[in-house]
């Protein structure tokens, strides 16, 4: 992953929780910055921290943002010197060939940006991210921008009077759990920018342990055709409803498709029908709301977990491992997600892979996943 930003912490204000979270699972992280944020006054006036010429303050955030990307776990990090606060005066052709110029050293697969509106609105961010998508185009690499809910900058904007572009549920496409305890050390690492600054500790507040992500680009290649079926694509290619994502509503082990319909029979009896269609049938029904209520008086919203079983495949399973059995039936859960919506999450087959370490069972999870997948698919069509 290589993160392209406009300022020394933006790689720790917006990206940290996330960037901290790819290289603790293993992902080489490396941060591209254009300016040196010579521009910023922010905590003028306190004490050693005050450059009275911005080339000092260019090296003490330079300084800073090496000590923050090493708190991330980010591999390198290129610092460029373009004049904070005019990078749009620079061409998109210029920005994007230090851009591709890493990406033919580096090969990553994927950008992470700022959302298209620069979040803060802030042109410098703007221009970053144009140069990224426009690199992208060339490279045929896919795009990540992180973003902000509506909700959230909605209240931002009320408390502060900021700019701040939040974007609506429909227009998320992924919602990472992140823990932000290294990312907080690599906020303080920029000690002229973070001893006081109230907006971004309310941010951080409001967004708990929750970041947001848009796909501004994918390659044609990789890109869903209208006429492509999802279980034919590799999961980090499948349409948001359809990846495993995290957080709440998306996790790392499971598939997951919101419809938007209340919770009820006739929704479920839509599921069955879809895994019916796939070989799948359901053994089980598990409902968790009634079970809490009745045996510990807790009220929850409808959740229903059904058991459901493709015969072949798990024979298949078994004859290759016995004990296999304590992962069987592939779960499917059904529950309300607010009163206008619910959420349809189907285990992921490859965990059988992780837990055994069997390859021989890679074929059956292989078609277990698809024919997975293509239920959801039915019902998000």
């Amino acid at each position: 992953m290589l993160a392209v930003v406009a300022h020394p912490d933006d790689e720790s204000f917006a990206l940290g929780a996330l960037l901290d979270r790819l290289a603790s699972s293993g992902v080489s992280t490396s941060v591209l910055c254009f300016t040196r944020g010579e521009a910023s006054t922010l905590n003028d006036g306190c004490g050693e921290l005050t450059a009275s010429h911005e080339d000092e303050l260019a090296a003490i955030r330079g300084g800073e943002l090496r000590a923050a990307a090493a708190e991330l776990g980010i591999a390198s990090v290129e610092l460029l010197d373009y004049p904070d606060g005019r990078l749009g005066q620079f061409g998109l052709d210029e920005l994007a060939g230090h851009i591709g110029r890493l990406i033919a050293v580096q090969n990553p697969s994927h950008l992470l940006v700022f959302d298209s509106g620069g979040v803060t609105g802030h042109p410098d961010h703007q221009q970053a991210t144009a140069a990224a998508v426009a690199a992208a185009r060339t490279a045929g690499r896919t795009v990540l921008a992180w973003a902000l809910p509506a909700a959230v900058t909605d209240q931002l904007n009320n408390m502060f009077g900021g700019t701040f572009v939040g974007r609506k549920p429909d227009e998320i496409d992924a919602v990472l759990s992140v823990s932000r305890a290294r990312q907080y050390r690599a906020i303080a690492a920029h000690r002229s920018q973070s001893l006081h600054n109230p907006v971004l500790g309310q941010r951080l507040a409001l967004l708990r342990d929750r970041e947001h992500l848009r796909v501004l680009y994918r390659p044609a290649q990789d890109r869903p055709a209208q006429d492509r079926p999802a279980r034919d694509r590799p999961a980090q290619d499948r349409p948001a409803q359809d990846r495993p994502a995290q957080g709440d509503g998306h996790m790392s082990y499971g598939y997951s498709v919101r419809l938007q319909e209340p919770f009820s029979a006739q929704v479920v009896d839509r599921v069955r029908a879809a895994l019916g269609e796939q070989g799948f049938g359901v053994l089980t029904v598990i409902d968790v709301q009634a079970t809490l209520r009745a045996k510990l008086g807790v009220q929850m919203e409808d959740y229903l977990i059904l058991g459901a079983c493709n015969p072949p495949l798990a024979l298949q399973a078994l004859d290759i491992d016995r004990q296999i059995g304590l992962l069987l039936p592939c779960n499917v859960v059904v529950r309300a997600a607010g009163p206008d919506a619910t959420l349809v999450q189907a285990l992921d087959p490859q965990m059988m892979l992780q837990i055994t370490s069997q390859p021989e069972l890679k074929a059956v999870a292989d078609d277990a996943a698809s024919r997975l997948h293509a239920a959801l698919d039915q019902l998000s069509s």
